[in-house]
């Protein structure tokens, strides 16, 4: 876990921090310590809006990858 402190800024290791990540793995809001009610509401504002975006998404299908060349995937779907 030290080696991502930095990276993360986790610079206080006596607070605890809260990070919301989305589907992509990507880190869509960071607190640290005693939220203020404006923290907390942009949390929850972030929050509703990556639930709603999976609410759509849910239910399609992902696309497959096929591994190999253009010529076994065409075997493939044969």
């Amino acid at each position: 876990m030290e080696y991502v402190r930095d990276a993360m800024g986790m610079t206080n290791s006596k607070v605890g921090y809260v990070y919301l990540i989305d589907e992509n793995l990507k880190v869509r809001w960071g607190g640290c310590a005693d939220a203020t009610p404006e923290e907390v509401a942009a949390l929850e504002q972030c929050t509703g809006v990556l639930l709603s975006r999976l609410e759509k998404t849910k239910g399609k299908p992902k696309a497959k990858k096929l591994e190999g060349n253009a010529d076994e995937t065409q075997k493939a779907k044969d």
